[in-house]
Formats: structure tokens, sequence, C-alpha cells
């Protein structure tokens, strides 16, 4: 009887009448998260910043913008893609793109100064790019943004179009490989050097040129995207650097090491939140496949939910065990990537983790698997939440504000595994299952 009445509320929401004063209205109640203390815990830099507008008041996360509730309907034009692939038939954003294009010598000449930068600071002796190295690179797109909104004292009040298309195009890496390895995909761990029109057609096969909000596909043809992409992983770009518009944008950080700081710690944050949901999610599928553990159905359902906050089944052939097993393997390089080592060595060191890297799970089993996996999912929080707070001291820092902002062990349990966990966990810890049975019944 509900499903109606919110259905209504929705499209009210979301209608081109009632949508500014909606959103504006909700943001005072809820300020958007780039306005919040803990963005980049809770939401992580791309989802937290892609609110925020550009000078022509458009939102610079289009129809991508999310939280969902956040986003604005705005006048666009729109016509079916005619290009071959994944994007066939559906919508493209038409005025998007022609603010990309109106940017786009610019944006070229952006990402090939930027990427000199960062091989200098990462002290690279090679200026092909394979996919790891390239989404450390391109999580600068967002981040870019990010940092110039949140810093203290930022009078960032919409960004500029050179900005506007950097953050559109500039996470382009970092999207591809979010989308591969949470379908079990091993491809980003490939250390060989990766050509634009590769990474196209993973972008093309991994969904990454589609908007799973709006059902818009990318805009870009596949000679624009290739291009921007082989400028980004090769340095393909050979034209003189002489933007002026560059050079604007890129004074206005006044100082590049905090910035950096800013991007890895960041980085790290959002990859420590998702090394959470892995582990969790696999604790929670051997919990839930162990006939000997006596779920009751109360407790099978508050499983469910939490699983499905965790983890997000994607389109693929293999099953849940591999793609979280391939998932974690991607995750724990990613941290390597940007320098983290101990958390790895954390996991193993608390038992959660083999010497292979991969998750230890025999002890869910029998009629101590109930207790076994509320041990687990408390032991999993215990290792990474220091690790979080620590990282987000660094972004906060880097940030020159909001020092002094706290992660607990609840809000990582809560952030990675959704509301659910909390009941979830003090039922598998009780003596009675949620039915009145013992937690034992099963022997």
């Amino acid at each position: 009887m509900l499903e109606p009445i919110k259905s209504a509320l929705r499209s009210a929401y979301f209608s081109k009448r009632l949508n500014p004063v909606a959103v504006k209205a909700y943001s005072r109640l809820r300020p958007p998260p780039y306005m919040r203390p803990r963005m980049e815990f809770d939401y992580d830099v791309w989802n937290g910043i892609c609110a925020f507008h550009s000078d022509d008041g458009r939102q610079i996360g289009e129809n991508n913008t999310n939280p969902e509730i956040y986003r604005e309907i705005v006048e666009t034009e729109s016509k079916p893609c005619k290009f071959e692939g994944s994007r066939y038939g559906l919508p493209i954003n038409l005025t998007a793109l022609r603010n990309v294009m109106a940017s786009w010598d610019d944006a070229l000449q952006l990402v090939t100064t930027v990427r000199a930068n960062y091989i200098a600071r990462r002290g690279l002796d090679h200026s092909r790019f394979n996919l790891m190295e390239g989404y450390v690179l391109s999580k600068m797109g967002a981040a870019y943004v990010s940092y110039l909104v949140r810093r203290r004292g930022s009078t960032y009040a919409a960004t500029p179009p050179l900005e506007t298309v950097f953050f559109t195009l500039g996470v382009g890496p970092f999207m591809v490989v979010r989308a591969l390895m949470e379908k079990g995909d091993l491809t980003p761990l490939d250390p060989e050097p990766m050509s634009g029109e590769r990474l196209y057609e993973l972008a093309d096969s991994s969904g990454s040129l589609l908007s799973g909000l709006s059902g818009h596909g990318c805009a870009g043809s596949k000679k624009l995207i290739t291009q921007f992409l082989d400028a980004t992983m090769n340095g393909t770009y050979a034209k003189e650097l002489n933007s002026t518009e560059v050079t604007r944008m890129l004074s206005a950080i006044d100082d590049w090491d905090r910035f950096y700081a800013y991007v890895y710690a960041s980085s790290k944050l959002e990859l420590l939140v998702k090394l959470a949901q892995c582990l969790s999610a696999q604790t929670l599928l051997a919990l839930q496949a162990d006939q000997a553990a006596a779920l009751a159905p109360s407790e099978a359902d508050l499983l469910a939910r939490t699983l499905a906050s965790c983890y997000h089944r994607a389109q693929t052939e293999l099953d849940d065990r591999t793609v979280l097993a391939n998932l974690l393997k991607v995750v724990l390089a990613l941290l390597a990537e940007f320098d983290d080592h101990e958390t790895q060595a954390a996991l193993t060191q608390a038992g959660l983790l083999g010497p292979d890297g991969q998750a230890r799970l025999g002890e869910i089993s029998g009629t101590e698997g109930r207790a076994a996996a509320a041990r687990r999912l408390r032991r999993i929080t215990a290792v990474l939440q220091p690790r979080c707070q620590q990282e987000l001291d660094l972004t906060n820092q880097s940030l020159d504000r909001f020092q002094g902002t706290k992660v607990s062990q609840d809000d990582l349990q809560v952030r990675s595994c959704g509301v659910a966990v909390r009941a979830l966990l003090q039922s598998l810890e009780a003596e009675q299952g949620l039915d009145g049975r013992a937690a034992k019944a099963a022997a």
C-alpha cells in the first residue's frame, strides 16, 4: 500500500515544477555532502562533490549527481545514441557534450600537464601507465574540485568550464577500475601499459559509459573518448602546451603537497570502506551458506538486508565467492599503489587474511558459526577503524579544516554494512536467536 504513495511522492519530487523548490528545501534541512565534515568517509569524493554547481548553474555530476535526492532537474537537450556498443539507443546529454567540446583542447593540455607532474612526484621511470597507475592519476579529477571547495577559507562558489570538464573526463580510469573490480574482473592488475583503445573497450563492456541513475549514456564519440584516454594513459598529446586556462586552473592549487596529500588520504579512505564491505560480505555469504547456523527467519532477513548494503551483485558469470575474492585482490593492490602495505599486514596479523592475501573463513561453520561470524565482523571493524580514522585525519589536515572529526567502529560498521548490521550482530551474539531458539539449536 505504501509503494504507490512513495512512487507518487518521488514523481512529484523530481518533476520539473516542484524539483527546484524541493531540492532547495531539503538541502537546507540536510546540507549536501560537500558541506559536511565527514564527506570523504560517508560518501567518498566523487559522490560527495558531484552535487556542486558549475558557473552555468548546472550540477557538475549532471545526470549522475548523487545522492539522488540532491539531483536537480534542469533543461537538457538529449538525443538517442547512435554509437555502437552499450550506449546504443540510450539518450545522451548534448548540453553537457557542447560544454566539454568548448574546452576540449584545454582539457587535453590540462591532463598532459597534470600527468607530467604526477610522473615526477611518483618518480616513475616510464611515461605509459598501466590501469593501476591510471587509477591513481584519475582520482585527481574529482579531488581537484573537492579540495578547492572544502579547504579552509574557501571562496570557491562554482566551477569554471575547464574544471567542470576535468571533473567529467578525468575520472575515466577510476570509473572503469571500480566497475571492473565490482564484477570480480582482475584486468586492473595487468602490469602492462594500457592503450586508450583498450581502455575504451573496457569502459564499454563494464558499463562505465552508462548512468545507472538516469539511464543516459556517455555523450562523447569513441574517437573523442579514446583520444582523451590515450592522452591520460600514454601522453599522446603532442601540441604546444600554451593554454592560459590551464595555467589559471593549476595556479589555484597553491600548495601541491597538500593537494596530493588530500588525493592519497581520501582515496585510501574510500578503499578502506570498500575493503570493509568486501570482507564483511564474504563473512555474511559464508554464514548464509552454513546450514548448521540455524538462522531464524528474522535473522535470515537481517542478514539479507545487511548483505545487500555491503555487496551489490553485478552482472557477471562469476559466482559471488569468486567475485569477492577477486575484488579483495584488487582493493589490496590499489591500497599498495597508494603506498599502503600496512593494512594487509594488519589484517593478516588479526587472522582475517591468510599469507596469500585471501580471506580465512573456515571458522564460520558448524554450531559455532553464528558466533564466529559475529566475531569476525567485529574484528574487521576493529582492525580497519583506526586506519579509517588515520586517513580521515590526514584528509582533514590537508584541508586545514574539520580537525577532530571522529569515526567510531559503529560508524564504520554502518557505513560498510547498513543499519541492519546492528540488530544482526546483537542477535548472532545473543544466547537466544530472534525466534527464541538457542543459538546452538543445530547441534
